[in-house]
């Protein structure tokens, strides 16, 4: 377990919370250690909150990635405002990371390629909902993934052996959070706890990506 920040550990902040994610998954300490809790905001500027699964850290680039529905609430808002924040928070650690920056969908090879990866029943999961929209019953939503079976000639036994793979569905795939600002906060006693905020330049428009490779760190008081 890190014991205390110093504002020299690291050039890449990434790389530290890759090292963090790491710690956290080796020691088993949750389910889902990789969940982040991701903050988008609709046209009026409420914002929304809900736990996603961070899948991929491109330390080098600066970037999270995660996968969604790209007709949900989250992608809408996306949208609207690709803005955007993210927590991770590791309680038994006294570990905690907000970062914050610009979401743009991944590219489809890669979309693809993650998509392969997941278990069949996962697969058709992403085919059989309408992510956000209302359903009638519980019924309902098991005839949809039902029709998706029939639709890829599956079964319940082809669920159960994972042994085919059904295409992506147009509407699913990843985002990358660029990250801008990333803090860490380390639990410590006496209520004075470490921060750590990095911050880099971030330009995106349609000419493309452009990152300063440096950091700018500083410490905060907690």
């Amino acid at each position: 377990m890190c014991k205390i920040l110093s504002q020299s550990m690291t050039q890449n902040p990434l790389l530290l919370l890759q090292s963090w994610l790491n710690e956290a998954i080796e020691l088993d300490l949750q389910p889902n250690p990789d969940t982040m809790a991701i903050a988008t905001s609709n046209s009026q500027g409420l914002p929304n909150v809900r736990m996603v699964l961070c899948k991929e850290i491109n330390a080098e680039e600066g970037y999270v990635v995660f996968y969604t529905n790209y007709n949900s609430v989250k992608s809408l808002e996306i949208k609207e405002n690709p803005k955007s924040s993210a927590l991770f928070h590791w309680d038994k650690l006294g570990y905690q990371i907000r970062i914050s920056g610009e979401i743009l969908q991944s590219p489809d090879e890669e979309n693809d390629t993650y998509f392969a990866s997941r278990h069949l029943g996962s697969q058709v999961g992403a085919w059989g909902s309408n992510q956000s929209n209302p359903v009638e019953d519980r019924e309902a939503l098991d005839d949809q993934f039902k029709k998706i079976l029939d639709r890829f000639n599956l079964t319940s036994e082809s669920i159960t052996r994972n042994e085919q793979k059904i295409p992506r569905p147009p509407n699913w795939g990843g985002y990358r959070l660029w990250i801008e600002e990333i803090e860490f906060w380390l639990n410590q006693k006496d209520r004075l706890h470490d921060r750590l905020h990095f911050r880099r330049a971030l330009t995106i428009s349609s000419e493309g990506i452009e990152t300063e490779k440096k950091w700018t760190v500083k410490r905060l008081q907690p």
